[in-house]
């Protein structure tokens, strides 16, 4: 398995193990962020071996409580610690230390969502600066800021091939492709972040605007670095440039606000949320609805 090595301690690569074979295994970035963690937080700490199976409770919640960092970071560092002690009997003191950094992780989404309602802007400015792309030729802007508008894709979901309908038929690698048919486009998106819930994404692509460029643009990867390259997901918000240094979050929020203000919001929430791969309601309320 790739993701395992010697290097690594044997704790470590437990986790890999049991996150990539569990029923609904994890996607490939998050289990990288799995392991830069914990990579990160021994050399910081100067841990080493299996530091955080033989350390007591009490001295995993003293080295959450001592991190320099906000509430959403001390829970990526604590997940991690639940995640390789879930066989231990004194695994409920970090659940409970969880429970009380999640509200605080909660308060401050609520400060943000509150700063986001007054400097984000409305849902007509950013679909005119998306149509000025198209007019100005740029396409490769155009595609993404249409595709993460439109549909609520995160960044990761853009990071495509464009490919004729007779080469998808004949691809085996499963990634994310834009296919060009005779009068419309399919997107599936194999690379996402919900991947292990939702299944593979196929969406369907009637704009003619999208067509146009993805036949100008001609097979290959979407976004390129400067020695046209495919890039990495790691790299990939570097090459994204959205409406005032927006990301897609902001994007998602916006339509959120603008589908509240149509005939039908219910049924439009739903598709938007199926096309993003994430249907809780309650999600899309905390971090996303800036209408409250």
């Amino acid at each position: 398995m790739e993701n395992i090595s010697e290097l690594y301690p044997t704790e470590l690569n437990e986790l890999i193990y049991n996150k990539v074979n569990q029923p609904r295994p994890v996607a490939s970035a998050t289990l990288k962020k799995y392991i830069q963690t914990y990579l990160h937080l021994s050399d910081t700490l100067n841990k080493n071996d299996n530091w955080v199976k033989e350390s007591s409770t009490e001295q995993l919640v003293k080295i959450v409580n001592r991190l320099d960092m906000n509430a959403t970071g001390k829970l990526n560092i604590l997940n991690l610690f639940v995640m390789m002690r879930k066989d231990t009997l004194d695994i409920n003191t970090l659940i409970e230390l969880r429970t009380r950094l999640n509200k605080k992780k909660l308060l401050h989404t609520a400060e943000l969502i509150e700063n986001k309602r007054e400097t984000l802007p409305d849902y007509k400015t950013v679909n005119k600066y998306i149509d000025d792309l198209y007019n100005q030729k740029k396409y490769v802007d155009f595609v993404i800021n249409y595709l993460i508008f439109t549909y609520g894709l995160r960044n990761r979901d853009i990071n495509l091939e464009i490919i004729t309908n007779e080469n998808y038929k004949k691809a085996t690698e499963a990634k994310n492709y834009l296919v060009i048919r005779k009068s419309d486009l399919l997107l599936i998106v194999n690379d996402y972040k919900t991947k292990s819930s939702y299944g593979v994404k196929k969406i369907q692509i009637r704009s003619g605007r999208i067509l146009d460029c993805a036949n100008k643009l001609r097979e290959g990867a979407l976004i390129r670095n400067k020695f046209n390259n495919p890039v990495n997901d790691e790299n990939l918000s570097y090459y994204i440039r959205l409406y005032d240094d927006l990301n897609e979050s902001d994007y998602f929020k916006i339509n959120v606000l603008h589908i509240q203000t149509l005939p039908n919001p219910v049924k439009e929430l739903a598709k938007i949320c199926s096309t993003r791969g994430s249907c809780d309601i309650n999600t899309i309320n905390t971090y996303y609805n800036i209408s409250k």
